[in-house]
């Protein structure tokens, strides 16, 4: 009778876990320290717009977590001052400066990056130069062509079309272009394609993260914009979010606990848009950073 050999089955080696050195450990906690800094004074208006009138805003010791919370503030916000109107042009100006915006950067970083023509680099480096002027400094010119010249002062188009062109945005888009090879660019014109077909058919869907990327950024700068619109949209019906609850400090002076509601009403919704697609805008700025 043949032996039966036992085969020996190894046993699986338990994995060790990586040791953090001192320099993680270390940069993790400044990382934390950072995190929990930017975070403060975001948490203390939430806590502080749930607090009721028994709850201390101002005391020794602070008083972060509120005993009775309540939305009683919130509600007094939103029967004070037209909100929803707020919210309506806010997302109206949002949405087609976000629109626009990346539509004309794509359309000029394309030539800029992949076309050949005299004052190419001169004219981009003219272009990066302007970022170098402080955009304040720009407002004045503006005022007086939007008021007397235009003549579309106190209308939502006066804060759309002045937005339309962003440096900025046609720097990022060019690097991703450039990341494009030119390879493709020729098979496409061998093809019959024209120029238009390129920049429609291959370069947009190649560059979509930076395009998101360009998007993200050009929507959180625009929901977040105050001084050209305050300047613009005296009216009250036709004030954007952040203008419009400004009108707090002079509603609710004394009521601190107001104006922390109407400040969440403006961070919440583009901090929710933000944790959303925040993947695509790091992939997006990577990728145009690199080409």
């Amino acid at each position: 009778m043949a032996a039966v050999q036992a085969t020996a089955v190894p046993l699986p080696v338990a994995r060790r876990r990586p040791r953090l050195s001192p320099r993680v450990i270390f940069w993790y906690a400044v990382l934390t320290g950072m995190s929990l800094v930017t975070v403060f004074p975001f948490a203390w208006i939430l806590l502080t717009s749930l607090k009721g009138p028994a709850d201390a805003i101002f005391s020794v010791p602070p008083q972060f977590i509120p005993n009775d919370p309540t939305l009683a503030n919130y509600a007094k916000v939103w029967n004070t001052l037209p909100v929803l109107s707020f919210f309506f042009n806010s997302i109206v100006v949002t949405v087609a400066i976000t629109v626009l915006n990346t539509l004309v950067a794509a359309m000029a970083a394309y030539p800029l990056a992949k076309l050949r023509f005299r004052g190419r680099e001169p004219l981009f480096y003219l272009l990066l130069g302007t970022l170098i002027v402080p955009v304040q400094l720009t407002y004045i010119p503006s005022y007086v062509l939007a008021v007397r010249v235009f003549q579309y002062h106190d209308t939502l188009a006066a804060v759309i079309l002045p937005n339309l062109v962003s440096a900025f945005n046609v720097f990022l888009l060019r690097q991703a272009f450039r990341s494009v090879p030119n390879d493709l660019l020729d098979a496409a014109r061998i093809d019959g394609a024209g120029e238009w077909r390129i920049w429609r058919s291959l370069m947009l869907p190649l560059v979509r993260p930076s395009l998101a990327a360009v998007a993200i950024f050009t929507f959180v700068t625009a929901w977040n914009d105050f001084l050209w619109p305050s300047l613009m949209l005296p009216t009250m019906d036709h004030k954007t979010l952040p203008v419009g609850l400004a009108a707090l400090q002079g509603f609710f002076s004394s009521d601190f606990r107001a104006v922390a509601a109407g400040v969440t009403l403006t961070v919440v919704p583009i901090l929710i848009f933000f944790i959303a697609v925040q993947r695509f805008f790091v992939r997006g700025l990577a990728g145009a950073i690199k080409g």
